[in-house]
């Protein structure tokens, strides 16, 4: 072989090792990993949809054959119902009614209903007008008068807006504070104050509500006014 021949064998091989020396390997892609934040929930409390405090407020749950009751709602029931009696309300089975804060189906009597057939509680208040100065009485004395249900079977919850109340018996005439608001068998209370409000625009308001001791439904509730004469007298309204 000639020079010739060997120096352009040569420079080919240089050339194939140079080619693959110069070849360059791609760098590695590195993947991005992106955080997304949770989504914010809202939480909404669910309404009770019994809760109730008087009987008005509850009404059948289901426009055809009701089997249960609920707190009254705006709703227009035009559902043509079957002429047949199928639950606990229909054909006078039962009514809606608020039994410890709660609508729920209330029987229908089994038994002859009396000539009374709603329930109601009054007050009675003496003196019409009392200031704290007066000798003749220690306060105001309320009486309660159970209408259409059993007083001694219920229970009595007292509460007033301003003042305080006391029991004050024959036995040995003494007085005795009692909580505000306050609970009993529906014995007479006496309600007084010892200094004027700090304002006497606002009258006084004294509630009662009489409720079943068995069942805790509702048997009536009445409200005694008592309105500001000068700084130190109240005023029967009602």
């Amino acid at each position: 072989m000639d020079k010739r021949a060997i120096m352009l064998l040569i420079i080919c091989i240089a050339a194939v090792f140079l080619s693959g020396c110069t070849t360059q390997t791609p760098p590695a892609v590195v993947p991005v990993t992106t955080t997304v934040p949770p989504t914010a929930t809202l939480t909404v409390a669910p309404v009770d949809a019994q809760a109730c405090t008087s009987d008005a407020d509850c009404i059948p749950a289901q426009c055809c054959h009701p089997s249960s009751c609920v707190r009254q709602t705006s709703r227009v029931c035009n559902a043509m119902c079957t002429q047949s009696c199928e639950g606990p309300l229909d054909c006078g089975a039962g009514s809606c009614g608020c039994t410890n804060g709660r609508c729920s189906v209330v029987p229908a009597l089994t038994t002859t209903p009396s000539v009374v057939t709603k329930t109601s509680l009054t007050l009675t208040a003496s003196p019409q007008r009392y200031s704290p100065i007066m000798s003749s009485t220690p306060g105001i004395g309320i009486t309660v008068d159970a209408n259409g249900f059993d007083k001694a079977s219920s229970r009595f919850a007292w509460s007033s807006t301003y003042g305080d109340f006391f029991s004050w018996g024959a036995v040995n005439y003494t007085v005795n504070e009692v909580e505000n608001p306050y609970t009993n068998d529906g014995g007479k209370l006496y309600w007084t104050f010892t200094q004027k409000p700090a304002s006497t625009l606002e009258p006084v308001v004294i509630t009662v509500t009489a409720t079943d001791a068995v069942t805790g439904r509702m048997q009536g509730s009445s409200k005694l006014v008592l309105a500001w004469d000068g700084d130190n007298a109240v005023i029967v309204q009602n």
